[in-house]
């Protein structure tokens, strides 16, 4: 297996999140879990995503890293199609997909739901002029059903699609805990820690708690670790994206 820091799918999923809440998001999920964990599972961990403040960080509580397999399939097709991947190895808990289209409608491919085992999926439409790059990465494709060795990506009729495909592996680190017993990190499979990451608007990198950003719309504070030493404010819904300097 080859283990790789997955910085096309960091890049793709940091554009997707700022473009959240316009006309420029593309990437639906269907049956959120939460409005964060949905983006998380990958090599990096993401932060911001409560606002579609896109910030990209390595190394926190909570983090998930991916392995791909190195056995690859890669294949042409149009329309809805199966993937055959051949029996799932020992280890390995997704599909991690490469899927290119620049015309025609929608794709759509099941994606892990983390708790629960259910199926999630992410859809996107191939002919979408604000599509930069004509490629989409999915590092979390749910497995095939047990017995089965294929999956299925639905396109609308005559979409024409390339994918590369293998199975993966992923590990995901604790979430931190401080003195207060919050705990602190990135939202994973798990679900959504305390202290979420984030990015402050001076720069800083620290933590908004969930339950304030569930509560305030406006500029929430960003906490060290500890949940009380504020080290800068978070825009949560501010529709400038500005906050005043913490004094």
């Amino acid at each position: 297996m080859n283990t790789t820091m997955d910085h096309t799918f960091a890049e793709a999923v940091e554009r997707e999140l700022a473009a959240i809440g316009t006309s420029r998001s593309r990437l639906r999920r269907q049956q959120r879990r939460t409005r964060t964990v949905t983006i998380t599972v990958g090599s990096f961990a993401l932060a911001g995503a409560l606002t579609g403040a896109a910030v990209v960080v390595g190394a926190l509580p909570g983090t998930t890293t991916v392995t791909a397999f190195e056995a690859t399939v890669a294949g042409s097709y149009t329309g809805t199609a199966e993937i055959e991947l051949g029996p799932v190895p020992e280890g390995a808990d997704r599909v991690i997909l490469d899927i290119t289209c620049s015309e025609g409608g929608r794709i759509e491919v099941l994606t892990r739901s983390g708790q629960g085992g259910g199926a999630s999926a992410v859809t996107w439409d191939c002919s979408d002029p604000v599509r930069a790059d004509p490629s989409t990465h999915i590092s979390d494709g749910l497995l095939p059903a047990e017995g089965d060795t294929s999956i299925t990506v639905t396109a609308d009729p005559g979409t024409p699609w390339s994918v590369v495909a293998r199975y993966g592996s992923s590990e995901t680190s604790e979430w931190g805990v401080n003195a207060r017993g919050e705990t602190y990190g990135v939202p994973n499979d798990d679900g959504v820690p305390d202290l979420i990451a984030a990015q402050a608007t001076n720069g800083e990198i620290g933590y908004i708690r969930d339950s304030e950003s569930w509560a305030i719309e406006g500029c929430i504070d960003v906490y060290e670790s500890d949940g009380t030493t504020v080290i800068g404010l978070f825009p949560n819904g501010a529709a400038d994206g500005e906050c005043d300097p913490v004094e």
